[in-house]
């Protein structure tokens, strides 16, 4: 086996050279979140070829990539043994593997389904799977991804062709999570740590032959793969009309498309991007040919990190948007009690001062009404005397800040109602009472004017 190991480095190198830099960056939060490693075997005419893909918040980065050499001519358990020690070295060791099958043991096809839930997407294909493929009453197996909101990518295998590789990777040692092809690798590898491009164009040049391999999207085709017997640039250019682009739109290679450090070192783009996907297997998942029930699973010990990141991400989430706003206004609301209480003495005092305040001047305008009075008192005798004929007197005359009320007799007591009200000082006359008898017996009650609505003391 030959084979390569990436040398390890202090901090994680940029995963973004310069024609990949066109791609806009994933979310902040996703990224966080990237923590997982991938393992992806590419099997060619005569070789395997392998790459390992270590994915954190700073970077994916190619851990290892090797070759084995002449697999279909050799033992399982031989090539086998290559295979798992080249693992346990790159601290992989019984890793799960992503098979991406050869391009022409797999028919790839894009279906459009508008409005189709993804629950309901298994059955719609079911509908239309006899006429995806040329394989007649052959048994076959078949899987999907999400190509765009409206559509499909689905890829259909013999199952005879499944089994053969399934019995090869379980005589070599090798558990198999994933069986997938290079269209669908590619889509999902490209969106792991990149948002989905509205236009791409990338080529695999095919070791030893003129063939090349191309790989697009654009708002015309959602996925477009295919492989021309011609070089690169006669392919792209066939593949920018197919994708209606225009003919300057740039064609990357494949291995410096992708958001990978050091993927140009590796001999199969297509094993780093199966790879790739691999290492993100929350944010990206390639059509899986393999059925659930034959998938190998890495151990859950595996995912202690990822689970660990996860938590401690909710966690500095939750501190920085629920617990230091939370905090801040309670420290606000310490803060103002603090100076409540400073400021509730002196407003205390200053409520009493002004209730004194207020009292004070009640009795300052009592006093200065009753220093007034009896001069006004005065007054209203004098005019009672005045008034009044000889031939009435008076028992009692009782003066109030508003009224007078006199009793006394009179011989004709009728006429003093209209005597009082033709004073300057009283109005609104009336009897309370009268009783006649030798004389009139009477008890009148008059207002004082402008002193209407002043109450007796």
């Amino acid at each position: 086996m030959t084979g390569s190991r990436a040398a390890a480095v202090a901090a994680e190198p940029e995963i973004r050279n310069a024609p990949a830099a066109a791609l806009l960056e994933a979310p902040w939060w996703r990224r966080a979140l990237l923590f997982g490693t991938g393992v992806a075997i590419a099997p060619g005419d005569a070789d395997l070829e392998i790459a390992i893909i270590r994915s954190r918040p700073a970077g994916s980065r190619l851990v290892a990539s090797g070759r084995v050499q002449d697999f279909r001519s050799r033992a399982a358990a031989a090539w086998g043994a290559e295979l798992s020690a080249f693992l346990a070295v790159s601290g992989e060791r019984g890793a799960p593997v992503t098979l991406v099958l050869p391009r022409g043991a797999v028919i790839e096809s894009t279906l459009s389904l508008p409005g189709v839930p993804a629950k309901e997407v298994p059955g719609a294909i079911e509908l239309q799977l006899d006429a995806l493929h040329p394989y007649g009453d052959e048994q076959v197996a078949w899987g999907w991804s999400r190509a765009s909101s409206s559509e499909v990518l689905v890829g259909i295998v013999r199952q005879s062709v499944l089994e053969t590789f399934e019995t090869l990777f379980s005589e070599a040692g090798i558990g198999l999570a994933a069986v997938t092809f290079s269209s669908a690798a590619v889509h999902a590898a490209i969106r792991v740590r990149t948002a989905a491009p509205a236009s791409f164009l990338a080529f695999i040049p095919l070791a030893g032959s003129p063939r090349t391999e191309i790989y697009g999207e654009s708002g015309n085709r959602a996925v477009y793969s295919a492989r021309y017997p011609f070089p690169a640039e006669q392919a792209t250019a066939l593949a920018r009309d197919e994708l209606r682009l225009d003919e300057t739109f740039p064609a990357l290679e494949l291995s410096r498309a992708l958001p990978v450090a050091g993927s140009e070192s590796s001999a199969s783009p297509v094993a780093v991007a199966a790879a790739l996907a691999a290492s993100a297997p929350f944010f990206a998942q390639p059509a899986n040919l393999l059925p659930k029930d034959r998938r190998a699973t890495r151990s859950r010990v595996g995912w202690i990190a990822v689970a660990t990141a996860a938590a401690l991400l909710v966690v500095a989430a939750l501190v920085v948007w629920g617990v230091l706003p939370a905090m801040e206004q309670r420290r606000y609301m310490r803060d103002l009690g603090r100076q409540a209480q400073a400021l509730e003495r002196p407003a205390l005092r200053a409520q009493t001062l002004e209730r004194q305040i207020a009292s004070a001047r009640a009795r300052i305008a009592a006093i200065d009404d009753l220093r007034r009075r009896p001069q006004a008192d005065l007054d209203v005798l004098n005019e009672l005397t005045r008034l009044l004929p000889a031939q009435a007197w008076t028992n009692t005359v009782e003066i109030y800040p508003d009224s007078v009320v006199i009793s006394g007799e009179a011989d004709q007591a009728a006429s003093l109602v209209k005597v009082l009200d033709s004073s300057p000082l009283f109005q609104n006359s009336e009897f309370t009472l009268t009783h006649t008898g030798q004389t009139e017996q009477f008890r009148i009650r008059t207002l004082r004017r402008g002193r209407i609505g002043r109450t007796t003391p």
